[in-house]
């Protein structure tokens, strides 16, 4: 696996030889750093469900100001220490061991805020689901946050029930579908 762009381009990253770990292909990353663009640029990023590291790694490569990367398990984590460490980004990322639902929780009430929240949730889990409906999600997400959930074409993108945030769109590479949501556009009255 290999950075795709930015200040890293082509470097290899290291990789967790776990089967449980599926790591998201270069065209569904490299799609979803288009979708994004700019923004990723000076962006506080959380990433979830980090596995190697690989999408916040990309991240930080195109200029992301910082990353905090989340997995429950502790050998993802320190496969992340490693690429954290390999290109130098240590004080740009930081890397621990929680569970993702629990985190939400835990980093609202220190009242971090994040510009891009990326997840990538083992396939055919409620995870995705479980997490859009934390009510705390909103207290850490900025005005005008971007949430992408990386899912199975099998499922459909789940369902929010929190009102500030709203599925924009959806788009389909291979097996593998990136949601996109944001703010609830303001209706004009």
């Amino acid at each position: 696996m290999r950075v795709i762009a930015g200040k890293n381009s082509g470097a290899v990253l290291e990789t967790i030889p776990d089967r449980k770990t599926r790591p998201t292909l270069g065209i569904v990353k490299e799609a979803l750093f288009n979708i994004l663009g700019d923004k990723v640029i000076d962006a506080e990023m959380l990433d979830l469900f980090a596995g190697s590291g690989s999408l916040g790694i990309e991240a930080l490569s195109r200029g992301a100001k910082n990353v905090v990367f989340i997995d429950n398990n502790s050998k993802c984590v320190r496969v992340i220490h490693k690429n954290l460490n390999k290109f130098d980004f240590g004080v740009k990322g930081s890397a621990y061991v929680r569970d993702a639902y629990k985190t939400i929780n835990f980093l609202a009430n220190r009242n971090k805020k994040f510009d891009i929240v990326l997840m990538d949730p083992p396939y055919d889990t409620k995870e995705a689901k479980k997490i859009l409906n934390n009510p705390r999600l909103k207290d850490i997400l900025n005005s005008k946050a971007i949430l992408v959930i990386e899912h199975s074409k099998r499922n459909t993108p789940p369902c929010s029930n929190i009102k500030e945030l709203c599925h924009i769109k959806s788009k389909r590479y291979g097996d593998t579908i990136l949601a996109i949501y944001g703010p609830k556009p303001h209706s004009s009255t």
